[in-house]
């Protein structure tokens, strides 16, 4: 792999689940590329794909539900689309880890977290049981887990909510992934919890050198941790650029509309949020033409018409969407 090349490259991706009700879009047509050592947030109302979309890179969607696959996920230089299952197995918790939304049922409740982590230490490195025993508690011990040898004896059970995501934390970094995706890992926790949670995912990036995909809902941490946000929506990324620039100056109406949904601390007290009109379309008959014209003010016959193509904006901006709002920092 070229050095200026992608570490995590997806193409024209499609995800598309069966379900009771038919087929649903859930992933249609994504287009993003990652680099090194980088953070990519990714944001959107739930049921955009976020999280089909993390699953569909990991090959963790499984073929009784997924009827079509289509596009390329290029990792490394290789496209995971086309590996085989036992290919996938020595790419996930090795090359690529996951950190799900909810530790209590991610974790195996009759197994000790101690032997959760040695697991992928024993499978992906190799390491003997005494070896993975000892790295599985300096793990632990690195994830900020008081007694950590004392814990790793422990069930998950036992174990409080921001302590059991540690160990979902810990388990995704055991092996030194070079892409590790969060998808929203603070999910539950309460506010102090969910700050230390951030901050140490940020200090374990910058020692690792890991790119990382931040699944979330909260444009606050996005705009602290991440270099880059995209902005997905009905199955389709709409908007993505630097951070600072797309925060500051959003072009797509969506993009806008997450953004004064958001509360401010500068509001008085008792300020009403100001909601997103409508609904999201469903996704097994999603509209013709721009998905969210439905729900857009600045819609006109051809929003509702033809789906617009995502545009290059320079400065590594890109938008989809036939009437862009004007830039307010030209």
């Amino acid at each position: 792999m070229n050095i200026a090349d992608p570490l995590l490259s997806l193409r024209d991706l499609k995800s598309y689940l069966r379900t009771p009700r038919g087929l649903v879009r859930a992933v249609d047509g994504v287009t993003l590329d990652l680099a090194a050592g980088r953070t990519l947030g990714l944001v959107g109302e739930s049921g955009c794909g976020k999280s089909v979309l993390a699953r569909s890179i990991l090959g963790l969607l499984p073929d009784a539900i997924l009827q079509k696959a289509g596009g390329e996920i290029r990792f490394g230089g290789r496209d995971l689309r086309r590996s085989t299952e036992a290919e996938l197995r020595k790419v996930r918790g090795r090359e690529i880890a996951m950190i799900f939304q909810d530790p209590m049922t991610s974790l195996n409740p009759v197994l000790k977290v101690g032997p959760q982590i040695e697991q992928a230490l024993r499978l992906h490195l190799g390491l003997r049981r005494t070896e993975a025993r000892e790295r599985a508690v300096d793990l632990l011990d690195q994830v900020g887990i008081p007694a950590a040898r004392q814990r790793a004896v422990s069930y998950p059970h036992e174990l409080s909510g921001g302590m059991r995501q540690r160990v979902m934390i810990a388990i995704a970094l055991a092996c030194d992934p070079k892409l590790l995706i969060a998808d929203e890992p603070t999910t539950a926790l309460d506010v102090t919890v969910q700050a230390q949670i951030l901050d140490l995912l940020q200090e374990q990036q910058a020692r690792r050198g890991m790119a990382l995909i931040l699944i979330t809902h909260n444009l606050g941490v996005v705009a602290g941790m991440a270099d880059e946000v995209a902005v997905m929506y009905a199955g389709r990324i709409v908007e993505h650029g630097p951070t600072a620039a797309l925060l500051a100056d959003p072009r797509m109406p969506y993009t806008a509309a997450l953004l004064r949904s958001a509360p401010r601390l500068s509001d008085p007290p008792h300020t009403r949020l100001e909601a997103i009109t409508g609904r999201p379309p469903v996704l097994v008959d999603p509209p013709a033409g721009c998905r969210f014209a439905p729900r857009c003010a600045r819609s006109r016959e051809d929003c509702r018409r033809e789906p617009p193509e995502i545009e290059e904006a320079g400065t590594g901006r890109r938008f989809a969407c036939w009437h862009p709002l004007e830039l307010a920092h030209a």
